[in-house]
Formats: structure tokens, sequence, C-alpha cells
């Protein structure tokens, strides 16, 4: 019995397929603002903004504070290039909306980066699905709706992709 179980985890290696993609780093913001010697009014402005969250009891999501990995993805039909932070914490792929103009999905103003969205309206093979989905974390929500579409990763290809 062991023997077929390793006979059979050395098949699974022997042809599992492998792929390498570049990726690229934001730059960590801290670093940009040291540098621009910018990093103390940055702390007192994170601790005026501090005070005033907890005076109002609400907690807004900031992010881009530091280092993260991107990789280019292109989504839909003709292919829209977007950039995603390379996640494994979910079996999904998030990408923003176009037509969303919250401060969230527009991203933290003077990090240096601009965060990519996805025009729904400019590709033929996407599919709004009518589920919605919502998300509570500790640090905020997330909300929207799903669907599918072509997407092209790391030189594979995936039709109806959620």
């Amino acid at each position: 019995m062991k023997t077929i179980l390793v006979l059979s985890a050395l098949v699974a290696v022997l042809y599992a397929k492998s792929f390498t993609m570049e990726t690229r780093t934001s730059g960590s913001l801290r670093a940009k603002l040291i540098a621009a010697n910018l990093y103390q009014k940055y702390l007192e402005e994170q601790h005026l903004r501090r005070a005033q969250i907890l005076a109002s009891g609400s907690q807004p999501f900031i992010d881009y504070a530091d280092d993260f990995y991107l990789g280019n993805v292109t989504v839909g039909t003709p292919p829209q290039t977007t950039t995603l932070v390379l996640d494994t914490g979910s079996s999904n792929l998030w990408v923003i909306d176009a037509a969303c103009k919250t401060a969230a999905c527009n991203g933290e103003p003077n990090s240096g980066y601009t965060k990519h969205k996805f025009d729904t309206t400019k590709s033929s093979t996407f599919t709004k699905e009518t589920r919605k989905f919502s998300i509570q974390y500790g640090s905020g929500s997330c909300d929207g709706y799903l669907g599918t579409d072509t997407i092209s990763f790391a030189g594979m290809f995936a039709e109806h992709y959620c």
C-alpha cells in the first residue's frame, strides 16, 4: 500500500505543470516617503487620521503602506491588461469594476501606484451573473457582483472564469 502511495505521489509530481511569471513590486511606500523626506509628515497625518477614526467609530481601509507583489493579467475580449495583487487567499479572481469610484477602488493617494480597473462594457465575452457577494473583514467590507470572462495569466488561458 505504501508503495502505491509513493508511486502515485511521484507520478503526480512528474506530471505537474510548472510555469514562471514575471513579478514586480510596487515598492514600499515607507521607503518612498523616507527618500522624499516626507515620512515624518506621513506619520503625523496617520496619527491625526487614527484619532479622527477613533472619535467617529469607523475604520477605513488603507492600502499600499508597504511592499506587495503584482502580476499582469489580461481580462476580457479584447484583452484589457490589469495588474493584480498575487493573492492565494481566494478562489476567485478579484478585479475592480471601472464604474467603482470609492477611495478603496482608487487606492491610497500619493502611493505611487494607480489601481487598474476592468471595464465590463468593453468586453464582448463578459457575462454578469445574478449572484452578488458581500464580505466583511476586520478592516472593512467588500461587496459587488460576480461575473465570468476570458483571462490570460502567466501564459495560460481560461474562458468563462469567475
